[in-house]
């Protein structure tokens, strides 16, 4: 399988980037294809100007590169902090560039008429994994909503929004389960090529043994 995968956060010793190398890595191991993005690394633009949108379609190699891969891909996978219950504005940045006409969506109807939205990602798994300083015992919100409902879920992808809580000061044995609960699920979500041995599985969390703190919508 080929599997885009997108880290946005500004330091690169964060949490975040624990769990999304050690993704990347498991994926790998799993025998697949993955497309990795540190978005700050990579310098990326999240202004989309008004010529870019008046043209639907980027003249930014980068954006091309992404829209590409996420065209090409399986499966998304995207690691981020909560920043007042939304992403950082780098991450929504990305959405509006890279998931945009002719890539995550299409407008169907004729001229004149209301045009009816079709999402292009169905069939493709996406995962999202956030870390926040939200106490343990808060209910999902406004990240699951968004990404399963208005994002991922709405351009037809089969969506999972994960948000690690409580993270001003979580000890090493909590991490290890969170990285462990990452892998393991990424396992379920994208089985292994059959080159590697193990025998394909569908997608389900249910028999995942979920730590207190990671709460799925």
């Amino acid at each position: 399988m080929k599997i885009l995968e997108i880290i946005c956060h500004p330091r690169l010793g964060s949490f975040n980037h624990s769990l999304a190398v050690s993704a990347r890595d498991a994926l790998l191991a799993l025998g697949h294809v993955v497309f990795f993005h540190d978005l700050h690394e990579e310098g990326f633009e999240p202004v989309l100007d008004s010529s870019e949108l008046s043209r639907l379609y980027s003249l930014d190699n980068l954006v091309q590169e992404h829209s590409r891969q996420l065209s090409l891909a399986d499966g998304l996978i995207i690691f981020h902090p909560d920043w007042w219950s939304q992403p950082p504005a780098m991450l929504k940045g990305w959405v509006d560039r890279v998931f945009r006409q002719g890539v995550a969506y299409e407008l169907e109807g004729e001229d004149g008429a209301e045009k009816k939205w079709k999402g292009l990602l169905t069939g493709k798994a996406g995962l999202v994994f956030c870390t926040s300083d939200a106490e343990q015992g808060e209910k999902p919100g406004a990240l699951e909503s968004l990404w399963k409902d208005a994002i991922l879920g709405r351009c037809g992808m089969q969506a999972e929004c994960y948000v690690v809580r409580d993270m001003r000061g979580p000890d090493p044995v909590r991490r290890r389960d969170w990285l462990k609960f990452v892998t393991e699920t990424l396992s379920r979500a994208f089985p292994a090529t059959r080159s590697s041995g193990t025998r394909n599985q569908s997608m389900s969390s249910a028999s995942l043994r979920v730590p207190s703190e990671i709460a799925p919508s």
